[in-house]
């Protein structure tokens, strides 16, 4: 409560003693005299029926406490196996008053056992707001508009909250003294039209930045901000960036609490010579000089070159990362010995180059480079393990002296050859019919002479068959199996529109059959209504050209040199 908030006492201390009529000590003496009398007038007996106790409260939930023990039982309840006899009860509810009685169970029977339990409550509680109308909430619930008194709370810590149109509520904890009058007195503020922030967060004094401007660092409260949704980013050395969104209300405190998390840093190894392998913390980061990303604290770096002494160094990194250096030992003999060990091992694959290079080192050894020695060593055992080069190991290897891609490749380079062979031997066989129709557009009805004009051919590759017919009205009436120009006599044909089609197919030699049509259209006149217009031409371009490798024209023409017999044969066909 603060200082616009002020309760006091306001009437005398006046606190109500109840005074039990039966102290316990007491009532434990009177339970003792009248189990003594009932066990002197009534001798034990192995046939006693116990009986029970139904314990009800009002509000239930009240603790029982049976002859000064506690059951472990609430309110409402029922208490079995209880010996017959004067027993005594006593029933405690938090904001009531505790009860208790004497009573009998009989044996065989149920005693049952009552009460509406009294709350303890305060007296006068006035509640005082300026200016007055203010709506008060206690515990949550509704008790009415200042300036009012209340009565009968219960005794106890409530929580009080005061609303009032326009002005910042008013929350306080009041705690309700048993018989005791007290008041609550409270001066509104008005609502302001801004808000407050405050920033906290773990590590502190990190910079704040609201909208992307820097604002002062955490822990900070910004005083007189505007209603809104605002950007926040907490940024501190060493920690990766914390965003996130405030809502600002007008008179309302908004709160941004950001724990930071630890940056990733970066740690320098350097090695002399370089390429070192590089492992931290017992996981291959690369080779030397690197740069590794790694998280703040204790690390472990382990270093290992071959021909040189291995390292290691724990090495602190901090916000601002680290860098460390090491200069490998060398031991030259020692790699020259292990490349000797790695090329006798592989004799068997005839490591040619992996021995010359392992006199190499020697040489380079004995002139004292031993920078050059290890270098040809390392090569020595390289070439050793790998003979052909190829990625492979030897035990490994399909062919330890070919290289795999020789092996591997050779499959798609045949593969590649019978696929340009079969485009080939394909783009050779390939047929392409032609035809050539030249027909007039309008003839007389007793026209004998008129003559439609059709020139067939095939270019391209070798064929076995040609077949080309002439349909006028869907009805053959010829048909050709050699190239050439023929002449299809039109007479004898009804007045009207006829429909004039030419159909080649061509077996190839290999790989099915070509076809093309072409159609065409003349009109047959009365004598009288004839038009003279001049033949038709064909522009090159078939209808329909297909091709069809379940062509059975294979199994139809043995032949190209068909006589007109064999002609008129296949029409009829």
């Amino acid at each position: 409560m603060n200082d616009k908030g002020l309760i006091s006492a306001t009437g005398w201390h006046r606190r109500a003693s109840f005074m039990r009529n039966i102290s316990a000590m007491r009532i434990i003496s009177c339970i003792i005299f009248l189990l003594l009398i009932q066990a002197a007038v009534s001798p034990a007996s192995a046939d006693i029926q116990k009986g029970t106790i139904s314990v009800t409260s009002n509000p239930q939930g009240a603790d029982i406490y049976l002859n000064d023990e506690f059951l472990g039982l609430q309110t409402n309840t029922v208490i079995k196996d209880v010996f017959p006899g004067i027993h005594y009860i006593r029933l405690e509810l938090p904001g009531y008053r505790t009860w208790e009685t004497i009573f009998e169970v009989k044996e065989g029977q149920t005693a049952y056992i009552s009460h509406n339990m009294e709350p303890v409550v305060g007296d006068a509680f006035s509640v005082s707001t300026t200016p007055e109308g203010a709506r008060i909430f206690i515990d949550g619930a509704f008790y009415g508009i200042s300036n009012t008194i209340l009565y009968e709370l219960p005794a106890g810590q409530h929580r009080v909250l005061l609303q009032l149109d326009n002005y910042s509520d008013y929350a306080a904890t009041v705690t309700i003294n048993e018989g005791m009058s007290q008041s609550l007195v409270h001066t509104f503020e008005p609502v302001s039209t801004l808000g407050r922030i405050t920033f906290e967060s773990v590590p502190s004094n990190a910079e704040i930045y609201l909208n992307g401007t820097f604002e002062g660092n955490t822990r900070k409260t910004l005083e007189d901000v505007l209603p809104g949704t605002y950007d926040v980013v907490i940024k501190k050395i060493g920690y990766d960036d914390w965003t996130g969104r405030v809502d600002v209300a007008a008179g309302r405190i908004s709160e941004v609490k950001a724990e930071l998390s630890p940056a990733k840093v970066i740690l320098s190894v350097h090695t002399a010579p370089e390429g070192a392998r590089v492992s931290v913390d017992g996981v291959l980061s690369g080779s030397t000089p690197i740069e590794i990303p790694v998280g703040q604290g204790l690390h472990t770096v382990f270093i290992e070159k071959f021909g040189y002494g291995s390292a290691e160094e724990e090495v602190d990194v901090g916000a601002a990362g680290a860098s460390v250096s090491f200069n490998l030992v060398s031991m030259a003999p020692e790699a020259i010995a292990e490349a000797e060990r790695v090329v006798s091992e592989n004799l068997a694959y005839s490591p040619k180059k992996a021995r010359a290079l392992l006199d190499d080192a020697k040489k380079r050894y004995a002139a004292g480079d031993a920078p050059g020695a290890i270098d040809y060593a390392e090569s020595a055992i390289a070439a050793a393990v790998d003979v052909d080069g190829d990625g492979v190991l030897n035990p490994r290897d399909i062919s330890p002296n070919l290289h795999n891609a020789v092996i591997y490749v050779s499959p798609f380079i045949l593969v590649l050859l019978v696929l340009v062979f079969f485009v080939k031997d394909f783009a050779g066989h390939r047929v392409k019919p032609e035809i050539v129709v030249h027909i007039p557009v309008t003839l007389r009805e007793n026209d004998t002479l008129a003559r439609a004009e059709v020139t067939a051919d095939v270019t391209g590759g070798p064929y076995r068959g040609f077949v080309c017919t002439v349909y006028i009205d869907g009805v053959s009436v010829d048909h050709f199996t050699d190239p050439g120009r023929y002449d299809v006599p039109l007479s004898g044909r009804s007045r009207g529109v006829h429909r004039f089609m030419v159909d080649l197919q061509v077996a190839k030699e290999r790989y099915g059959r070509a076809g093309k049509k072409v159609e065409k259209t003349f009109i047959v006149e009365p004598v009288e209504q004839v038009h003279h217009v001049p033949d038709q031409k064909d522009d090159g371009e078939g209808t329909v050209v297909t091709e069809d490798d379940r062509s059975g024209l294979d199994t139809l023409y043995e032949g190209k040199g068909a006589d007109a017999a064999s002609r008129d044969d296949d029409s009829e066909d």
